[in-house]
Order: C-alpha cells, then structure tokens, then sequence
C-alpha cells in the first residue's frame, strides 16, 4: 500500500488493491465528506469507498434514464442502452466474444458474473466491461449474489470430495464460508438431495444490508450472520418437518411452513420468525394442508398464503388464501377466497408497492382475471373486487415494478395472447399476439421484453408500457435476454412524498438565508472557488490511473488467454 502525503507528511488518501489471481479491484477511498451551506470540509482520517459508487454505476447517470439490457448467445455477450428519446432502435454498449456458462446480473446491476468450468468472473466498469474478480471453484455449477452485493455463492455438485458451495466476498474474492460435500448431504438428508438442489439454497434477508442468510435443513432452518458467518446462537431454528421458508423484502422476518403430518393429528402451520431474537410474531394453524405459495408483496406490508382445503364433507378440496397485515398492530390475518370456490386458481400477484393484487382463475375453459384492492378498518383487512376480465387464454401475471400496468400473458404453447392493462383507469390498453417463452419488464418500468427461444432464431420483442411494439431484435443461438437491474426504493410511496416535501422546504429555506447566513454561504463558496490541491495530489490521480489501466489489462489479458485455451481444447 503506498500512502501519499503532502509537505507536512499529512495523509491525504490512499490506494490498494485486493487481488486474486490477478483479477484486481481497484479500492478508491476518499475521506470523509461534510458539506454545510456549501462549505466542503475534507475529513483526512475518515475513509468513504466511492470506487463502487462512481465508477461501476456511472450507467446511472445517463441524461436519458436509459435501461440497459444483456444479450447471450452462444460465444458472444452484447450489452445495449436500450431505445431512449430521440433514439428509435437499441445503442450497443458492449460486446465480448466469451464462452460462459451461465451469466447473469447482480441484483442491483453493479456487476455481471458469469461462470466458466474453472471458477465465476465478475464484470464492471463505465464505459466497457472489464473482469474485475475470479472466485475459484471447479465446476461450479450455479451461483447467486446477495442483495446488497456483498456476497457471491457459488455451487458445484462434481467436486466429489470438495466444497459443495462456497460464499466470496465479491470485492476481495476471499472466501468467508465453506460447506462440504459430507455436511451437505446430512443438513438435506442425503446424496440424492445435491443433484436435485433448490437454488438459491442460502436465502438473504431482503434488506440490503446482507446481514443475515438462511437454509433449509432436515427439521431445521440454519440461519447465519455475516459478521462471523456462524449460526445466530450457534444453533438452527428447530422446526419439525419444515418444507418451505422465505424471507420478508424488507425486514428481518422469516415466514415458515411446517405441513400436517401424515395422521392429520396436528395441524399444517405458518409462522412469523423475528430474526435474530427468533421469537415468533404470529402464526396460523391450517387443518388437513399438505403445501402452500407464499407471496409476499414487495414493501413487506403483506404476506398471501395459498394453499387446497378440503370442503365439510372431505371429499373435494378448492383453494383458498390467508392475507396477513405484517405492518399492521397485531398482525391481523384474514381469509380470501373467490367467490366461486370451484375455480382453480392459476396465478396470483401482489402490485409492487400497491394495495391491489390480480388472480388468474379458471372453470373449465373459461379463464377470467379478477383484480382486488386490499382495504384496513378497525384494525382488520378487507378485500374489494375492482373488475373481472374474461379472456380466451391467460396463464401468467407480468406488475411493471412501478405498479399500476400489468401483462396478462398466455405464453408459448397456450395461445400466445399479451394484453396490455391498467389497473388504476380498469381499462385494456392493447392486446398482441407473440408465443413468448419469458416476458420481463425494464427496471424503470417503461418497457416490455417479450423473448422467444426458437431452437434456429430468438427474437426479443420490445413495447412500451401500453403495448406500442417499439423493435424486434433477432438473434441466432439466443440463450438469453435479461435487463439490467437498478437499485430498488425501499420507500413507500408516502413515505417518497413526505422525501419530496422535505427537499422543497430545504430548497425554499436556502431561497430565504436571512443576513447571516447568506454572509456565511457566500464566504463558504469563494473558499471552495481559491481552495487550492495539497501537494503530490495531481501525482497521486495519476498514479491511480495508472494502476487501475494496468489491473485492467492484466485482468483481460489473461482472461482472453484462457479463453483461447480453452476454445482450443474444446474444439
């Protein structure tokens, strides 16, 4: 580590790398930031990363709030800022001839990873995408990023007496924990449970502070914290005959089934876990249920639970749903069903951010969408059906994550039909016909992909959020399309309202200084104006780039050789 001082030997930053096999983040620490009526103090003792802020999200700060998206084929990754104003069809960002296995991005968009036979890579940068680590595991077969982007699990099945999963650090590549082939098969009960693993097997906390991760077990839920990587009270949480766990979007909570056991002598059950005291919050006894989706809705405030109950006379089952009110005093839960209990249902989907959910339901042929508002009175939910939609075929449910418009689609092999609605106006705003395989919305939630997988040509159908077709983009061998994920907003929307009142009584009290004030501002800005650089800081900006050039080309340098080889071998 080189340290750069002034005259007076006072520190004014530093530069390090943390490199594994010659993959390099570079580490750009700034010192601490406090900004007063506009004067700019510099803290030299206290260090702030901006490395990951400024250079692997300047995509962010497209003056046209431009998505963008990946493309994968075979051997080739192509990046595009998506169509913008003025711009009628895609703008390439990136292409890379690589061979990956899989790719995929991080749940924020600050990374791409992608994994090879030798190990996983991860790709940044502003301009161009450069290999920024290589996390080391043979084989590896599946991997996942936490929330936050802190952390990288990876899973091989083939090691036969190596690690099954491994947890990295994303931006030192170190690994922080290590789970065996013996102790994998014994937390899921045997051999045959590696090669039919559920992925993700470690389940984050939805926060995006990545302090907490979970995984099912035999009659046991192990949760960890990442401050040691060890279990919370060095034991699981015991449940007998668990199935299934999830974790709230935005709080510390696991919600947990535990089925009726085979006598039907004790009742199925959901439960509420307050994570890390374990306590539980609330739980829900359901007679004679043997398995159950849960759905959370994307602020955390509710949580439905679906699941087949038998009728009075147990001979016939109808399905039906709990809602619980997780922000609400108490936790109030309350029963949903349809209005015809024959109906099957098909899908179901809470509205990001909303009170509405919508409900596929079928009988027989006839296939209707229904949409509902969730209502609060005296501490208890109700539900208020806004409109039923009749459709010749309907199978899957597509919110755009700002809520409001939804896609009901019926996908390749049953029908094919995509119809545009907006559930605020309850009207139809364009029905198209495309058999698509996947249908995914930009993060912004002005655009729709619809993406065929035709076995010679795929094709990327991309519209606007009231169903104008905009472009097609037609790609031989298509594997792939994915957007590219933006940091999501915890905030409510009344919450965003009360932000937005905030900044303008900010902005109408800076309008009205009174003299004193306005004395200091003024002083403040024309020190900013005559602040002069301490010595050695322009040569210190200089050696930065040199290095972060120099990481660059090595990294690339040696992936492209291995590339090479590997292409070589294979061919």
């Amino acid at each position: 580590m080189e340290v750069p001082t002034d005259s007076s030997s006072s520190s004014f930053g530093f530069k390090s790398t943390h490199s594994y096999r010659n993959y390099v983040f570079l580490e750009l620490n700034l010192l601490g930031i406090f900004v007063q009526h506009g004067l700019i103090v510099i803290d030299l003792h206290s260090w702030i990363n901006i490395f990951v802020l400024v250079h692997l999200q300047n995509w962010l700060t497209d003056k046209r709030v431009r998505d963008q998206f990946l493309i994968h084929r075979f051997g080739e990754l192509e990046v595009y800022w998506n169509i913008g104003t003025g711009q009628l069809k895609p703008e390439l960002f990136d292409y890379r001839m690589v061979y990956p296995e899989s790719v995929m991005w991080s749940p924020s968009g600050t990374y791409m990873a992608t994994t090879f036979k030798k190990g996983s890579v991860i790709w940044g940068g502003t301009t161009f995408f450069s290999p920024l680590m290589f996390y080391d595991h043979k084989m590896v077969k599946l991997i996942d990023i936490s929330p936050g982007e802190k952390y990288l699990v990876s899973y091989s099945k083939y090691e036969i007496n190596g690690a099954v999963l491994k947890i990295f650090d994303v931006e030192t590549g170190e690994v922080k924990m290590v789970i065996d082939r013996s102790k994998f098969e014994h937390a899921l009960g045997g051999i045959e449970a590696i090669s039919q693993v559920s992925w993700p097997v470690f389940r984050w906390s939805g926060r995006n502070d990545d302090r907490y991760f979970a995984r099912i077990g035999k009659n046991a839920i192990y949760i960890y914290e990442t401050k040691t990587f060890g279990l919370i009270d060095n034991e699981p949480l015991k449940a007998e005959n668990v199935m299934d766990f999830c974790w709230s979007p935005t709080d510390p909570i696991i919600t947990l089934f535990v089925p009726t056991d085979d006598d039907e002598v004790q009742p199925a059950r959901v439960s509420l876990i307050q994570v890390p005291s374990k306590e539980e919050l609330r739980r829900k006894n359901l007679d004679g249920v043997r398995d159950c989706k849960m759905f959370w809705q994307s602020n955390g405030e509710y949580l439905a639970v679906m699941f087949n109950q038998l009728n009075e006379t147990r001979s016939t089952t109808y399905q039906r749903f709990v809602i619980f009110g997780i922000k609400d005093p108490g936790i109030p839960i309350e029963d949903f069903e349809l209005e015809n209990n024959n109906d099957m249902i098909i899908a179901f989907a809470w509205e990001p951010k909303g009170q509405r959910f919508a409900v596929i339901h079928a009988l027989g042929e006839r296939r209707n969408v229904s949409f509902y508002s969730v209502l609060k009175a005296h501490n208890r939910l109700q539900f208020s059906k806004l409109v039923t939609l009749e459709v010749e075929q309907a199978g899957s449910l597509h919110w755009s994550p700002v809520g409001r418009f939804i896609v009901v689609a019926a996908m390749k092999g049953c029908g094919g039909d995509l119809i545009f609605y907006d559930a605020a106006a309850l009207g139809t705003l364009a029905t198209e016909h495309f058999a698509a395989a996947n249908i995914e919305w930009s993060p912004t939630g002005g655009y729709v992909a619809a993406i065929s997988d035709e076995t010679d040509v795929g094709r990327v159908m991309i519209w606007s959020f009231f169903g104008v077709l905009l472009c097609q983009i037609p790609r031989r061998k298509l594997k792939q399309f994915c957007w590219r994920p933006r940091s999501s907003s915890s905030f409510s929307m009344d919450e965003m309202q009360d932000v937005l009142e905030a900044v303008n009584n900010l902005v109408g009290g800076l309008a009205n200084l009174n003299n004193e004030d306005e004395d200091v501002f003024t002083l403040s800005m024309e020190q900013c104006q005559t602040w002069e650089a301490p010595e050695g800081w322009d040569r210190c900006w200089t050696e930065i780039s040199r290095m972060m050039n120099k990481n660059r080309n090595a990294a690339v340098g040696e992936l492209e050789t291995k590339e090479v080889s590997q292409v070589t071998r294979d061919g």
